[in-house]
């Protein structure tokens, strides 16, 4: 786990959560992504501004 105090998030890996429901609130660094997710989650290009990034929210 990677805990974000500033966000108020802690990154967990779903995979080590077996028989849990995983869904995303938000995708970061969606500007270097590969593959393109079109799952109606917002995208930010980096992270948000209050900690840093741009705060840029893409399109899917």
């Amino acid at each position: 786990m990677t805990v974000h105090p500033t966000l108020g998030l802690t990154d967990v890996r779903p995979a080590v959560l077996p028989g849990i429901a995983f869904r995303p609130s938000v995708h970061l660094h969606y500007g270097e992504s590969v593959l393109p997710i079109r799952d109606g989650v917002r995208k930010l290009r980096d992270f948000p501004a209050e900690v840093g990034g741009t705060g840029d929210v893409l399109d899917e």
